[in-house]
């Protein structure tokens, strides 16, 4: 178990990391984007021993999704019609034991979603599967964005809970 806590951390250092973010030259809704993501992978890594290790963590995180996402742009640059190039250069056609399998984690994910508080379930499904910014979902459920991305931790706890469970079956 951590010796942290991800809301003392995200209150703590979300306005320093938006900070460092945007001295990366990147939007206020990019930079926002690349925060909450770092936070969601800090979640993903309970090993964490304490706090001074978390926040090292989360610089460094935050860090490499800015040198990802510049890299990503720079790539797309020299490709002339990305969407065009990447459909000729693989079939993408899953194999049925692909379809099997990926029809039954789908399922598994739907019921563990079902099994979510309402809240949880509205806010990871607008992030998730529309897309949504916690901008976005703050304004369209009518919450303020850092509640969304609580929620959202909360539900990706619980969904990473029950999955890891269900793996172990």
């Amino acid at each position: 178990m951590p010796h942290w806590d991800v809301n003392t951390l995200f209150r703590t250092y979300r306005t320093r990391l938006l900070q460092f973010v945007r001295g990366r030259k990147l939007s206020w809704h990019m930079a926002d984007d690349i925060v909450q993501d770092t936070f969601l992978r800090i979640i993903a890594t309970p090993s964490l021993p304490d706090q001074e290790v978390a926040k090292s963590y989360l610089y460094r995180t935050a860090n490499n999704l800015v040198i990802d996402h510049f890299r990503r742009e720079r790539i797309l640059r020299f490709v002339p019609d990305p969407e065009h190039e990447l459909e000729t250069l693989a079939d993408d056609t899953p194999s049925p034991e692909q379809i099997v399998w990926s029809r039954q984690e789908l399922k598994r994910l739907q019921d563990i979603l079902r099994k979510l508080p309402k809240q949880q379930r509205e806010v990871f499904i607008l992030a998730r599967i529309e897309g949504l910014t916690y901008v976005q979902i703050g304004k369209k459920l009518g919450i303020p964005s850092q509640t969304a991305f609580s929620r959202m931790v909360r539900a990706l706890s619980q969904v990473k809970e029950a999955m890891d469970r269900a793996e172990k079956k």
